[in-house]
This record gives C-alpha cells, sequence and structure tokens, in this order.
C-alpha cells in the first residue's frame, strides 16, 4: 500500500505488517507508531507526481520571493538537502536545509533570474544527495494576466502595462493604467472622469471608451466592460478615488453594478475595507441611469458618487456630497 493508505488506517493493530509502496519497504505497527524500512537503511525520495510552480513568469521580468517551485520529499532519514533545477531561459530555482520530519515533507524552491524568451520551459528537479529526479513546465509569456500579477511578480512602479486576462486564449492583450503603490497595490484603472474633457453621452460610451489611451491624464477613458476578465476574485473589489479631495472608498462586492440598480443597501455581497466616505447612502455601486452610468447611493434615487456623469451636477461631478471634477475608479 501507498504512504497515504497507511497513514489512512485508522487503528492499525500492533505488529500489523505491511510493504510501504512509496519508501518500497516493510514496515510494521509498533502500537504507537510504525516502523522505519525493515532489512535496509531507509532512503529518502522524490515524489515526481507533486512538483508545482508558483508565481508569474514574463519576458523581461526579474523573478520575486513569489516565483516557487514546490516538490515533496519523502523523507525516512533526517538529514541536510540540496535540491536545484537546471538553468533554462534565464533563470533556475533552488533549496537547501535540512529535513523537519520523518514522512512528506514540502520543500520550497526558490526562484532567480529573468526569463528572456517567451516559451514553455521544462526543468529538470534534482535531488543532489540522492540522485532523484523529476521533471516540470513553467510557460514565459509576453505579458501577464493583470496588474495584480505584475505586482506579485515584483513590479512596484505605477504606469502602463500591457495585460492579457486570457492568457493563450483568443482576446488580444492591452495596455492599462496599473497602480502599484496605494492600499496595497495592483489595481487596474477602468474608469477616469476628468470635466475637462466634458461629460459622457451615454452608458454606452461610459462603459468603454478611449481603451487605447489609458492613464490617469485621459480625461474620459473607460473599460467598465472588462470588469470580469480583470478581478482576481469572485468579488469585485473596487477603489472609487478623488484626486481633488484626497479621499477614497475600498470595498467588494459581489453585485455587478453595471446589471441593475440595487434594491437593498449596501448592495449584496458588499465588504467595507477602507472607507473615507459614507453619507448620502453610501453602500457600494450600483446602475443608475439617467445622470449617470453608475452611482453609490444605493436605493436612494440620488445619485451621489457618479461614475459616467451624464449631466454636470453643481457644476461639476457628484462625489460623496460636493461637486468635483475628477474621479478615478480601480478594481483589483
Amino acid at each position: 500500500m501507498t504512504l497515504t493508505e497507511r497513514n489512512a488506517i485508522a487503528a492499525p493493530a500492533e505488529g500489523l505488517f505491511i510493504y510501504n509502496l512509496d519508501s518500497k519497504c516493510f514496515q510494521y505497527y509498533k502500537g504507537t507508531a510504525w516502523s522505519g524500512c525493515l532489512g535496509e537503511s531507509p532512503t529518502n525520495a522524490l515524489e515526481c507526481s507533486s512538483p508545482a510552480s508558483n508565481g508569474g513568469y514574463a519576458i523581461g521580468t526579474p523573478l520575486t520571493s513569489a516565483n516557487t517551485i514546490t516538490v515533496d520529499v519523502l523523507v525516512n532519514s533526517i538529514e541536510a538537502y540540496n535540491i536545484s533545477t537546471n538553468t533554462l531561459n534565464g533563470y533556475s530555482f533552488s533549496a537547501s536545509g535540512v529535513f523537519s520530519a520523518i514522512g512528506l515533507n514540502t520543500i520550497t524552491l526558490s526562484g532567480s533570474g529573468t526569463p528572456i524568451a517567451e516559451q514553455t520551459d521544462s526543468f529538470t528537479i534534482t535531488y543532489t544527495e540522492k540522485g532523484d529526479t523529476c521533471n516540470i513546465n513553467i510557460g514565459v509569456t509576453s505579458v501577464l494576466s493583470s496588474c495584480l500579477a505584475y505586482l506579485n511578480a515584483g513590479s512596484t512602479t505605477d504606469g502602463i502595462y500591457s495585460v492579457d486576462p486570457d492568457g493563450s486564449g483568443p482576446n488580444p492583450a492591452y495596455d492599462c493604467y496599473c497602480d502599484m503603490t496605494n492600499d496595497g497595490g495592483g489595481w487596474t484603472l477602468v474608469f477616469n472622469h476628468n470635466t475637462a474633457g466634458g461629460y459622457w453621452t451615454n452608458d454606452a460610451e461610459a462603459s468603454e471608451f478611449n481603451v487605447a489611451s489609458p492613464g490617469l491624464t485621459t480625461n474620459k477613458y473607460s473599460i467598465l466592460s472588462k470588469l470580469d476578465e480583470i478581478k482576481s476574485a469572485a468579488a469585485y473589489e473596487f477603489r472609487i478615488y478623488y484626486p481633488t479631495l484626497g479621499l477614497r472608498n475600498h470595498w467588494s462586492q459581489t453585485f455587478d453594478p453595471r446589471t441593475s440598480a440595487s434594491t437593498i443597501r449596501p448592495v449584496t455581497g458588499y465588504n467595507a475595507i477602507n472607507i473615507d466616505m459614507t453619507n448620502n447612502s453610501w453602500g457600494g455601486l450600483e446602475l443608475s441611469g439617467g445622470s449617470t452610468y453608475l452611482d453609490g447611493s444605493v436605493n436612494s434615487g440620488s445619485w451621489f458618487y457618479s461614475i459616467g456623469s451624464v449631466n454636470p451636477w453643481g457644476g461639476g461631478i457628484p462625489s460623496n456630497s460636493t461637486a468635483v471634477n475628477h474621479v478615478q475608479l480601480f478594481i483589483r
């Protein structure tokens, strides 16, 4: 039986004798624990069904602490180890230390280097002391899927990044603005409205406009149509920011604000994270219609926290309580 099957025996009888398919040896139950291998010195071995890669890999993006390979080692003897890969495409992985316990030990190999080319790299994992080897494939892309993916891969500079949410799927990559410094970073700008560029013609324009010109200086910019492909979890994690006020609300909601007005306040699945403004019926974002595409005065009839103002209010855009000339919305 396998190690997993052996460990699943609820109450093994003392003296129970088994052949361990993982350790390739006989063992017996001593009443409180299983014996080591009988008839030969115990051997440590890589478990080649277990290797997994972590983090994103893109051309020219240096590997960080998020870029690792994990592999299990079946340990029968506590001793030092050196486990590493070959170097391919400008990067590699390695780990060294002393095993912590008898049984399966999960070892994390840290990555280093910078991928050079877009390709699939077939690494060989070598357990130096025993000569065991396993294989793992890691794909390097020309672009990552989101601003959050770039942040997790080590990018910390605000600016324009090329993203490809569906990876090898049919949709092409596109540029977007990534905020890597505020509220933990990894934010994608999905809406920017400065009244210097006028107001929105209708909801359709407010949903998608100037897609090829992302940035904080594009007076009218929207990729609200892409929320579902950009978000990193089941919920929509938003941050609305008013540059002239220096105020922001950071929250998440499972309710898709583009679908309808909410009949409850706050909206379904609302979770406050960092909230600077709560007045005028704040409760997340909902479909508004009429004077603006979306608003945050949920289930109230008002349209404060306006996203996509078709008409001016008080000479500008309704914020939490006053008219402003600039509003930004980010998603993560």
